[in-house]
Order: structure tokens, then sequence, then C-alpha cells
């Protein structure tokens, strides 16, 4: 039962109906079973282990909290955080650090004999397990007061609609949400029905039309420059639309139960730098990697070069938190030399843009720096689409070739695009990029809607609706879903 699919939608409507139907006392006990349920529909086999990880750290922050030291408060959440990261590494790094080791000793004639694991990714541990190690590390820091209530821990471990892929709440905001008496509102019905919609439009009209059209590229033996040019900048709008789409519902499902999680999206493919990217971009994960990451690592430092080291240890964190690959791994170091580069040549680019006067020119300016985080952002994707090192060298070679950017090798390009499929991703992608535009001019695209008749909002949501109905597609499953 995935989040596009009719028994989902029949899922969360009986849950919101009985929500509001039954006592406030009782609500944790259905939130409760809903996530196990929904969880055990997708991957039955770990529900022990998603049970133990929430049990071991409900007991692991109550007996921090009654530490009466902070040395000995921290040696309790260090054997947490190591545990939790032992069952993360266990099923999702085993195998990558094993063939890592073993096609060393191939290289250096060394015998190694440990055999490859058959290891099942557990739905979702990446994702509860950040959850986990940041409740451990806020109450060690007294930001946070250890959970008694054990249900209502188990609600925070397994909340579903934010589950599966986030996004990546702190305990202080979700706790107080779950516990709070939420009353039916029209509004927040209203609202979470839209952004589902909205997510529905941007999952099955744009990611999902765009992913079998990259796929042949990228799993090609012989594609062209051009062809990899085209088909790396359409996986970032399809990864955008994809995982953008599950946020989407994830929190409009959230709000017709009364909860309101955190943005995960702020158009990200309009940032002017990498910095303001990735202030954009999968915000919870990186605001967390600022938090229990980046500002530990950067504690008593002042020299610059080791602020800059802490920055390349945060994103290469990122890198292996995506992907137990050394794609990866690679697609997260990149990203940490984008924001060092950026950040040391920040006034000779000031510098530049001055001495062209293209300073002069604030909205050219502006477009200029969107257009290049864009491509920065593109190449670094190409590591992140590949499906091996070698594969992501070779293609990474294309990209950067002047003649795979020539006008006639682009358009000839577009030919991996049946024609039926080109117009109709255009259409819908053309009213992404409207509603985009309505919302950098400070306004909601809802509130939008809002001011305008009753006959013309209607017309529009029927419109959204009948879109995903005729000519939507579906059957991929989210991209974040694997991680």
């Amino acid at each position: 039962m995935t989040f596009i699919s009719i028994e989902f939608l029949l899922f969360l409507a009986i849950i919101v109906f009985i929500n509001y139907l039954i006592p406030h006392r009782l609500r944790w006990i259905l939130l409760l079973v809903a996530g196990y349920v929904f969880y055990a529909t997708l991957s039955i086999q770990f529900i022990p282990l998603l049970l133990t990880s929430t049990a071991f750290t409900y007991f692991t922050g109550i007996i921090i909290e009654k530490q009466e030291t902070k040395k000995q408060k921290k040696k309790v959440m260090l054997v947490g955080i190591f545990v939790l990261l032992f069952f993360l590494g266990w099923f999702k790094y085993f195998n990558f650090v094993n063939d890592s080791l073993r096609a060393m000793a191939k290289f250096i004639d060394w015998k190694y004999t440990i055999p490859y694991q058959e290891i099942v990714l557990p739905l979702a541990i990446s994702f509860y397990t950040f959850q986990a190690v940041s409740y451990l590390v806020d109450i060690y820091y007294g930001k946070q007061k250890a959970e008694r209530h054990y249900g209502y821990f188990s609600v925070y471990f397994a909340f579903f609609p934010q589950l599966v892929a986030g996004p990546i709440e702190r305990a202080k905001k979700l706790l107080p949400q779950l516990k709070a008496e939420q009353s039916l509102s029209y509004e927040n019905l209203v609202y979470g029905m839209k952004r589902i919609a909205w997510g529905f439009f941007k999952k099955t009209l744009i990611a999902d039309r765009l992913a079998p059209i990259v796929s042949s590229v990228y799993d090609s033996p012989n594609p062209t420059g051009s062809q990899i040019v085209l088909a790396t900048i359409l996986f970032s709008i399809q990864l955008f639309a994809d995982f953008s789409a599950c946020s989407d519902i994830a929190i409009g499902c959230a709000r017709m139960l009364g909860i309101n999680l955190t943005e995960n999206f702020k158009q990200p493919h309009f940032a002017v730098s990498i910095a303001d990217f990735w202030s954009r971009w999968h915000i919870t994960l990186s605001t967390w990697l600022r938090d229990y990451i980046f500002f530990p690592l950067c504690k008593g430092k002042k020299k610059r070069s080791e602020i800059y080291l802490a920055i390349v240890i945060t994103f290469l964190v990122s890198g292996i938190w995506h992907g137990a690959a050394w794609t990866f791994v690679l697609w997260g170091l990149i990203h940490g030399f984008y924001r060092v580069f950026g950040d040391a040549t920040k006034s000779f680019r000031q510098n530049i843009a001055s001495f062209i006067q293209l300073d002069k020119s604030p909205v050219l300016h502006k477009w200029v720096k969107i257009a290049i985080t864009f491509l920065l952002v593109c190449f670094s994707r190409v590591f992140f689409r590949s499906d091996s090192v070698a594969q992501a060298f070779d293609n990474a070679k294309l990209f950067l070739s002047i003649s795979s950017w020539s006008p006639l090798g682009i358009v000839k390009a577009f030919e991996i695009f049946p024609l039926l499929d080109l117009v109709i991703f255009s259409l819908f992608f053309i009213i992404l990029q409207l509603f985009q535009y309505i919302e950098r001019n400070n306004v909601s695209t809802w509130k939008f809607l809002s001011k305008h008749s009753i006959s013309t909002r209607f017309a529009f949501y029927i419109l959204l609706i009948l879109s995903v109905l005729v000519f939507g597609v579906s059957g991929n499953e989210f991209v974040y879903g694997g991680f």
C-alpha cells in the first residue's frame, strides 16, 4: 500500500474518520495501529526491528535523563547512538564495506574470505534512525525531556504520514502536537486534500513520466553526450517532483489529522548558490546534519580550514546516508567541495560581477546565479543517478564535453521523448512552473486561488484530479523511499 494508490486513500479516509470520532485519549492507539499496519503492508518482515528500535530508544532516553552527571549522560547517549547506528550499518552498509574490502584485497593480492551476505534493507531505517539519534542527543543537551508515555513515543517513531520518507521530525515539535487534542477543522481537511492532490499531480504527471525517459539514457550502453545532458536535467526535475510530492502527501495526510509537519522543500532549483540550495532542498535532513554533525564538529574551531573540513565531513555523511555506494560518497564530496569553494571564492566572484557590471542588473545577476547553481547541482546528480563509479565518470565526461551542449545535439536528444509524452509533460510542467512563480511572489498558491470565485477554484481542482486520472502514470516507488 503505497501513497499513490486507491488503497492508501481509503486507508487514510478511514483513519481520519475514526480519529475524530473517538475520544482524544484513544487517538494515540489509532495512530499507532495505523502506523504499524501501513508499515506492515510495505515491509512486514521488519516490524520487529521497528519495534526493537522504538523500545531501545525509549528506554535509553529515560536512562540518559536519570543520570546525575553530564559525563554519565554522555556515556549512555553514545552507547545508544552506537547501537542505533549499528542496526543501520549492518542492514545498509555491511555489504558496501564488505565489497570494498574485497576489492581492495584483490588489488593488493590479499586473501579475503568474508562472503557476500543476503541482507535486505529495512524500509525507512535511515529516516527513523536519524529521528531516534536526534531524540537522544536533545535529551542529553536538555533540549528535550525523555517521553514517559510509551504509546505517544511509539507514534512519534511510526507516524504513518512521514514514516517512510520523512520529513525527519524532531520530538520537540511532533510529540506536543500528538498529545494536544486536535479538533475537526474544515480548513485542515481541505488544505490536506489539496496538498495530497498536488503531490499526486507532481508524482504521476511529472516524476513518473520522466522516470522511463531518464532510465532509457542512463541504462543505455552508449548514450550520446547531449542525451546525458538532457537526461540529467530531466532527472533533476524528476527527483524534485518525486521527493517533494512524497513530502506534499505526507504533509497533507498529517494536516488532515491536525498535525503540522515541517516543510521539506522551498523551490530548490531556484537557489542562487549551493548554500542556498541546501537551505531549500530536503530541509529536514539539511538542518539535521547541521545541528548534529556540523555544529558539533565546529565546536571550539576558529580556523577557516577546520570549518571547511567540518563542511566536507558533513556532506560526506549526507552522501553515505543517501546510499551504500561510492557514487553517493562522491556525490556528497562534490557538494562539500562546492560549499568550500563557494565560500573561499565569494569575494573574488563578487569582484568579477562588479568588474563586468553584472551587479548593476540585479535581476540578470540573480538568474545567472540560479542557472549556474542549477547546472552545478545537475553535474553532481550524474554521480547520484549512475549505477557505478566507472559509469559515473564516463557520464560526467560526456556532461562536461562542450560538444554535448550544442543546440543541434540537444534538439536531437529530445528524440528520446515520444512526441505525445513530450507534449503532455510540457503542459503539466508549465502548470508546475506557474505554481512556483506565484509562490516566489511570497503568496501561497492555495491562498491565491482562494481569492478567486468558487467556480474558478472548483474548475481548477477538477482539472487537477482529472489530469491525474487521465494522464497520470504510476508504478514507480518514491526514489527516497529506497534510502
